[in-house]
């Protein structure tokens, strides 16, 4: 009987449940308690929530499990970190355009999320444009999303079709487009590389030397990605991205060093989150406290190797940005004379 226990429960004389509940406290809304959650997410009186929270009774794994995926609470966090391991979340993705649907709706419903909490930063180290940018404009989301439905999903219908605008279903862009406006009201601290423009060029180039892009929309792409730069670094002018905002919700840095990756690190009042690229587009996230406190101790170590080139250090600005207009003239001057 004892050992039938040991597998449907977690023990609370070990601490665990300890944790877990601890963990649960940070990551409920002020307004919930956390008895009340309890009793309504596993469907059990008010007494017996509390016999858990007390430890008095064991919260068994599938319990854990209904808690820990409404929460997004790592296992991590609760068993511990051991043997150096730890435990990611990702959208799982396939070809098919609905579950890319699925991953926007995802994407703009977490930053809807980050932006609900007064205590919040996103910090952003870019390898390549953070794709949020990437939607600013109708035209450059279009292409954005018919890229990487054709060349990183597969999705079947965009196999044997070359790029046309309005080809995009409106919805897909309309969701895409929203999460670009929640993530002007987050405050982020980003950093570049002179090389963190070059991804996004280097598509538009392939399709036309491929010959899914015509001229006309190949050099379309460009101007938008020309303008896109220059909004860049108008709110790097400013200190923020939304007029609106009375306070400086965005820092830029220059590197010098090849960043290697695309790493996106979320604090939230006491919450911390990381999210590292993979396959192109999606991103492993999560909340595990020793690999978060490492991720926060790099992107902190580049800031410091980095140059501020917002709000401050004009001449740096202009001639990182300058760097960009050059390099995007060059590939409009390429394909105009092609």
């Amino acid at each position: 009987m004892s050992d039938k226990k040991n597998i449907k429960s977690i023990s609370s004389s070990s601490g665990i449940q300890n944790n877990f509940i601890n963990r649960l406290k940070k990551v409920l809304p002020p307004t919930i308690g956390i008895a009340e959650e309890i009793s309504d997410l596993l469907n059990i009186s008010i007494d017996s929530a509390y016999r858990r929270i007390r430890g008095e009774t064991d919260f068994t794994f599938e319990e854990i499990y209904i808690i820990t995926r409404k929460y997004k609470i790592s296992i991590d966090e609760i068993y511990g970190n051991s043997n150096d391991s730890v435990t990611f979340e990702y959208i799982k993705l396939t070809d098919s355009e609905v579950n890319f649907e699925k991953y926007l709706t995802s994407l703009r419903n977490r930053l809807e999320s980050i932006n609900k909490v007064e205590d919040k930063n996103i910090y952003y180290v870019a390898e390549d444009i953070p794709v949020f940018y990437s939607f600013f404009s109708k035209k450059l989301t279009e292409f954005k999303l018919f890229y990487w439905q054709k060349s990183v999903l597969n999705v079947p219908q965009y196999q044997k079709v070359n790029f046309e605008f309005g080809k995009i279903p409106k919805k897909l862009v309309e969701i895409a487009q929203e999460s670009y406006h929640v993530f002007l009201n987050i405050p982020s601290i980003e950093i570049w590389s002179e090389g963190t423009i070059y991804t996004g060029l280097r598509q538009i180039k392939f399709y036309f030397d491929t010959g899914i892009l015509n001229k006309i929309d190949a050099l379309e792409l460009l101007n938008e990605y020309k303008k896109m730069i220059e909004m860049v670094q108008k709110f790097a002018e400013d200190g923020r991205k939304n007029n609106n905002d009375s306070k400086n919700n965005f820092t830029l840095y220059s590197s010098e060093v090849v960043l290697g990756t695309n790493c996106i690190y979320i604090t939230m009042g006491n919450l911390k989150y990381a999210y590292i690229s993979f396959n192109t587009m999606n991103s492993l996230t999560t909340n595990n406290t020793e690999f978060c406190e490492e991720t926060e101790h790099w992107v902190h170590n580049l800031e410091r190797k980095s140059n501020l080139i917002s709000g401050v250090s004009e001449a740096q600005r202009y001639q990182f940005f300058n760097t960009m207009f050059k390099s995007i003239d060059s590939f409009i001057d390429k394909i105009s004379h092609a």
